[in-house]
């Protein structure tokens, strides 16, 4: 089984981070490598409030062995909660500080809350700091178990398994494991998640694009179908339907029942993704005897050029090996 995707400032207050840097930053890149499972696979909460709900996700699947079932189970800590939105958003800020030191990675990884306010647009004051701070914590409090859900490209196969995004979180001053006192901020990746960012199990985003995005929706939208539009984007009409309903469990939000709450749910995230040109259209049509509807999407120009970007790193790439 192989990869399709193998590559791919604003002014700040003084941090209360102890490790932040001082002086000037560095203009924020563009491209963000996020972790396939990540994309096609519900995480985060997409309420304000994430509340204490877990996420569930099963779908009946056809494989190499013949038809199959994957469940996908989301548990968050009942002290702190679902990781919603904003986590969402810090995760992705890690994940592009990740991109922007290089891959392989390998933990720990130090950050500083400074920075990760800077790649979130947000000034790093105090409020700001504890709430990157509480969106970490979020992130590794939760717990995931695949079955037959999360592909482990190292192996090659979908592994069932119980697991966690981040192992261990380490803020500047707090002890280590060896008695030392951490000088930095240090966030250990889980295993199976580092070891898909080494395997390049990954898909590039554009990272200001991303950040633009003012609806979690659009964001979600945003990921998921970058990566499922690679599977058709050759065709001469290239369309990706979803039922709303199968939506509403991928991305994940609240399932309406009524047309127009449907339709005002998804006006603004659908115009957003139009407005940037990564989709051509977004339709939503009634399904005859049910109360559900498809909802249709067409890759505009900004998806296809990123999906053409995205086979031009992997040619190169190709190239390199060769000549080396």
């Amino acid at each position: 089984m192989t990869n399709p995707y193998p590559l791919s400032s604003p002014t700040l207050s003084q941090s209360t981070d102890p490790s932040a840097r001082t002086g000037d930053q560095p203009p924020l890149g563009r491209r963000l490598r996020s972790e396939v499972n990540g994309l096609v696979l519900p995480f985060f909460s997409l309420r304000r409030n994430g509340g204490s709900e877990g996420i569930e996700y099963t779908k009946v699947v056809r494989r190499e062995g013949g038809i199959q079932r994957m469940h996908w189970r989301v548990r968050p800590h009942p002290e702190y909660g679902t990781a919603g939105p904003f986590a969402h958003r810090v995760h992705r800020a890690v994940e592009q500080l990740i991109t922007e030191r290089g891959l392989p990675t390998a933990n720990p990884v130090p950050f500083t809350v400074h920075d990760l306010c800077r790649r979130l647009g947000l000034r790093a004051g105090g409020t700001e700091y504890r709430k990157v701070r509480e969106a970490l914590i979020s992130i590794k409090a939760t717990q995931v178990e695949s079955e037959g859900a999360f592909f482990a490209k190292s192996q090659s196969r979908y592994i069932d398994q119980v697991f966690s995004l981040y192992d261990r979180i380490v803020f500047a001053g707090e002890q280590l494991p060896d008695g030392r006192t951490a000088e930095t901020n240090l966030l250990y990746l889980g295993t199976w998640y580092l070891e898909n960012l080494n395997s390049l199990y990954v898909k590039p985003l554009d990272y200001r694009l991303y950040s633009a995005l003012r609806t979690p929706i659009a964001r979600r939208l945003y990921e998921l179908l970058g990566v499922k539009f690679y599977r058709v984007w050759r065709k001469s009409d290239p369309w990706i339907r979803y039922r709303y309903s199968t939506l509403c469990k991928i991305l994940p939000m609240k399932q309406h029942l009524y047309r127009s709450l449907v339709r005002q749910q998804l006006e603004a995230p659908h115009a957003e993704l139009l407005e940037s040109q990564f989709l051509l259209t977004a339709t939503i049509r009634p399904i005859s005897h049910a109360r559900d509807w498809h909802v249709t999407y067409r890759p505009g120009r900004k998806a296809i050029a990123e999906i053409e970007e995205t086979r031009r790193r992997k040619k190169n790439l190709s190239i390199c090996r060769a000549s080396s």
